[in-house]
């Protein structure tokens, strides 16, 4: 005989379990939910803190695995910067062109936001809308401050990012740079009605789909009587007046002929080898730039001798900190390989360095233009001065610039203008409430 030890499951009683189980996954699900509801609440802020303080610092946008070193490496042997931006985003080469224009602080400001505007398209091509903004953003940067700039290239330049931010997803920002063309159309004392037409038209979509009703309204109002502007100061840039060349001793050039060839052989040696075995050129070269590095420190070390003139002095400031953007870029990894490792444990303080020699080269052009006796001139110079500083430092090659110095000196400098009967066409000044906050033309004339 055989005895059951327990008694069979009921259809009742397998329901049951059923439905426990089925409230117990509700249960877990409810509080899975929950849970990253409440942690959307204390991370989503600080994510999108961390996206605007990555797209501020333009640095950290740059990375070094996409950048490829033999072409990279064709600024240190002695290649056409421009020319090489240029072909860098013809040929779709994103981190390459993105490095350059980041850190080469040679480039003309026209060049900059062209091609930034390039990169922002290859960056929203594959899909990278972090940078693409970033890009977008800083060429509309480079258009508020490039000096000089036709007036319409500037407003085509600005509604071109408006464009570009719109698509990657970024109205706000993209109504900001509408708005500048605006300004661009209304305020430039050099365009001409059918001109100023062609900016407001293009400008019109964004401003029609973001802006508010005045703003619209104002907008239709400008559309149909463009009109002429009243006499106003277009900035032409006279700084290079305040520039001398150095009388740089024989043996810079032998140092940079010797680097330039020690760059070209790292080149073959990375095409020919696929990236293989490459530690003797790239020792080499690292051994050529300290090399340069050491008597370039030797110059710069003397650009406060008596016995130079502040134009000369001038100059050697400037070239002393496009030699430190090579060097911060080198140990940044912005030629996409390490090269000195030197350079990379002292990167902090290279840049600290490049903000100290900024301020002094900020107090030389402050004494040159004080020098100046024309009332009018002396007050364009030091606007222009001050907006090349601001850029220097909105671009990141013036850091920890003080800008709100910087700002309040732009103000006095414009009211200045103002005084003297002839203000300036496209003014400056530091918009808290702008999206993201940064200098942006002022309303004045409108």
């Amino acid at each position: 005989m055989t005895f059951r030890l327990s008694t069979p499951e009921t259809p009742g009683q397998n329901s049951r379990r059923w439905l426990q189980l089925f409230l117990l996954a509700g249960f877990l699900l409810s509080l899975l939910i929950g849970l990253g509801a409440l942690l959307g609440v204390y991370l989503l802020p600080e994510l999108e803190e961390e996206t605007v303080r990555v797209i501020s610092d333009p640095v950290r946008l740059v990375e070094p695995a996409e950048i490829p070193p033999h072409l990279a490496l064709l600024q240190l042997a002695g290649a056409d910067d421009e020319g090489l931006v240029r072909q860098a985003a013809t040929a779709g080469e994103r981190g390459l062109a993105y490095s350059i224009l980041i850190y080469d602080g040679t480039l003309t400001p026209s060049r900059q936001a062209n091609e930034l505007l390039r990169v922002g398209r290859l960056f929203l091509a594959a899909d990278d809308r972090l940078r693409a903004v970033a890009a977008f953003e800083r060429a509309r940067t480079a258009a508020l401050f490039a000096l000089p700039m036709p007036p319409l290239e500037r407003g085509q330049l600005l509604v071109r990012s408006a464009e570009g931010l719109l698509q990657a997803g970024n109205p706000e920002s993209a109504h900001q740079s509408a708005l500048q063309a605006q300004h661009v159309a209304v305020q430039s004392a050099d365009l001409l009605p059918a001109q100023r037409q062609q900016i407001l038209q293009a400008a019109a979509p964004i401003i029609r789909a973001q802006g508010s009703s005045e703003e619209i309204e104002r907008l239709d109002e400008l559309l149909r009587s463009p009109g002429q502007s009243p006499e106003r100061v277009a900035l032409i840039n006279r700084l290079p007046q305040l520039r001398a060349e150095y009388p740089y001793p024989p043996e810079l050039d032998t140092l940079r002929d010797q680097r330039r060839a020690a760059s070209q052989t790292l080149i073959e040696r990375l095409v020919a080898t696929g990236g293989q075995d490459i530690d003797p050129e790239r020792n080499a070269l690292a051994q050529a730039l300290l090399a340069e590095d050491a008597l370039r420190g030797q110059i710069y070390a003397g650009w406060n001798n008596p016995a130079l003139q502040l134009d000369q002095r001038h100059g050697l400031l400037l070239d002393y900190r496009d030699w430190l953007l090579v060097k911060i870029r080198v140990a940044e990894g912005g030629f996409g390989l390490r090269l000195v490792d030197l350079w990379e444990r002292d990167s902090v303080a290279t840049r600290s360095l490049l903000g100290r020699v900024m301020g002094e080269l900020s107090a030389l052009m402050q004494a040159q233009i004080d020098a100046e006796t024309d009332p009018l001139a002396q007050a364009i110079l030091r606007l222009e001065a001050l907006q090349w500083l601001t850029f220097q430092a909105e671009m990141g090659h013036y850091p920890n610039a003080p800008l709100g110095d910087l700002a309040s000196r732009m103000d006095q400098a414009q009211a200045e203008m103002e005084r003297l009967g002839l203000p300036p066409d496209l003014p400056l000044y530091f918009d808290t409430e702008a999206e993201p906050p940064g200098f942006r033309i002022a309303r004045r004339y409108q």
